[in-house]
Parts: C-alpha cells; structure tokens; sequence
C-alpha cells in the first residue's frame, strides 16, 4: 500500500472520529472509548473499562520513570488512569484534533499536565526517535491501520531495548463471510481487520516476543451491547446534534455488530511482547 492509499485511510478515519462519531462518544462512552473485561457478573460497562485498564497496566513494568506512547488516545482517560495511578510520563496520540482538544481539557481539570502531553499523530511513521519509549500502550486502535505491518514497525523502532509493546485490537475471524466483513469495517471505515494468528505472525516477524496473550472475545458483545442500548435510552437527546438517520444508522450497525460477535465472527485480545534487549 502506498503513501497515497495510508494518507486518503487516514483522512476518512479521522473524518469518522471528528464527525458524528464524536457526539455520539461523548454522549454514550463518556471519555473512555474502550470495550471492557467484567469484573463479576453485574458489573457496569464502565467498571469493566477500567478493569480492562488494570489488566494491562498489571501486565507492563510502570513507575514514575517510565515514558509510555499511547496511540489512539481517544479522549485521554486511559493516558490520565496511567499518570495518576503510577505516576509515568504519558505521550497521547491520535488523529483526532476534537479529542486531543478535550483530552488536553481533562489533563489540565485533573492536575496531570504536568505528566501528560497529547499530540497529533498518525501510527504508520511516528515522529519520535529511536527508542524513546518504554511501553508502547494501545487500546482498539490498530483496527484502523492501512498498513497494520508498517504499525507495529513503528513501535519496535520507536521502543527502548527491553520496552514493553501492549495492546488490544477488535478482530474480525478469517472464516467470516466476505459481505458480513465488508459491513464491520464499514462501521468503522476499517480497510482491513486481522484475527489473532495475523497479530502472532506480524510480532513474530518483527521479532517482538510475545510474553502474554489473552483472548477476550467473549465480552464482545456485551460491551457493544450496552453501547447500542445506551445510545437508544440518549435518542431524543441526540436528535437535534446528529439527526435521526445518523443515529437509527448506528443503531443498526451496532445491533449488527453484537449478532457477529455472538456468532464468533468479532473477537477482541490483548497482547504483550517486548522489544530484545
């Protein structure tokens, strides 16, 4: 793929995220855009986010020395979980100048400015040195990578000998039916999304060892669930923002998405691997 292909990708996935995706985010997701691991049975979508983020943080060496790159920060919740909980130096990135803005916001609401700093940032060539960072941290971003090979690169350059590489992906299964594909990455304005094997051969070729692997499939639909029942509960509200086919658009694309997740056609897993030191 080239430079042209990853640059029009890149413009359509930030329109998605600047346009009516946004109210409908901060609407119903709140500042944490992320699918979430339950902690117990009853527990709420947003408790199960922030489950999901003590899993990972458990899972990576942190401390007030550690430089973490966070890419597709989204509004900034998990960099501002980070910094308050371990103290580290946290650089956001993301394609989205509507969530940087509010990111920023909340850093400085929250004291954290001092240890937070969110930037414009495309994942395909990161404008950072050579190992720079210690943990490179992302959470159901790469789904929209035009180059997912090219993405992963990135981090193991931009990675410190011994730095730590965690993240999450939504995945679509190799045996999904070709029109059931086409109509999950429209959702999203993926141009391709890779199951669990894709990720291992990728970080194997990259030389990026895996320490740790967790398939987490099965909240899937749970988590996409409460997002399409919580934006029918915000309806009416909603309507004057975005309009009416915007969100009963939604509203089927979400539904969509938890009948494929039911029918094993959308996973979801985390990774670790580690940069040799």
């Amino acid at each position: 793929m080239d430079g042209r292909d990853i640059s029009s990708i890149v413009s359509s996935t930030q329109a998605y995220y600047d346009g009516p995706a946004d109210e409908i985010y901060r609407t119903i997701w709140g500042d944490n855009l992320h699918l979430g691991v339950p902690c117990s049975d009853d527990c709420s979508h947003p408790e199960a986010m922030e489950h999901t983020n003590e899993i990972m943080a458990g899972a990576v060496t942190l401390g007030p020395d550690t430089r973490v790159l966070d890419l597709g920060c989204g509004y900034g919740s998990t960099a501002r979980y980070l910094a308050a909980n371990f103290g580290c130096h946290v650089t956001g990135t993301n394609i989205s100048e509507k969530e940087l803005d509010l990111a920023r916001q909340r850093a400085s609401e929250a004291g954290l400015s001092h240890l937070l700093s969110f930037e414009y940032g495309d994942f395909h060539s990161l404008g950072y040195s050579e190992g720079a960072y210690d943990v490179v941290w992302s959470q159901e971003a790469f789904l929209h990578a035009a180059d997912k090979n090219a993405v992963l690169s990135e981090c193991r350059r931009v990675l410190q000998p011994g730095g730590s590489l965690i993240f999450t992906d939504v995945l679509v299964r190799r045996d999904t039916p070709a029109e059931d594909r086409e109509r999950i990455y429209d959702r999203v304005k993926s141009p391709d999304m890779w199951d669990i094997d894709d990720y291992r051969s990728a970080l194997a070729g990259l030389d990026l060892p895996v320490s740790r692997e967790e398939d987490w499939s099965e909240h899937v639909a749970r988590s996409y669930g409460w997002v399409r029942d919580r934006l029918g509960e915000n309806r009416e509200a909603l309507l004057p923002r975005i309009g009416a086919e915007t969100i009963d658009r939604t509203l089927e694309a979400l539904s969509f998405w938890v009948n494929s997740a039911n029918a094993g056609y959308i996973g979801w897993a985390m990774f670790v691997a580690s940069k040799p030191a």
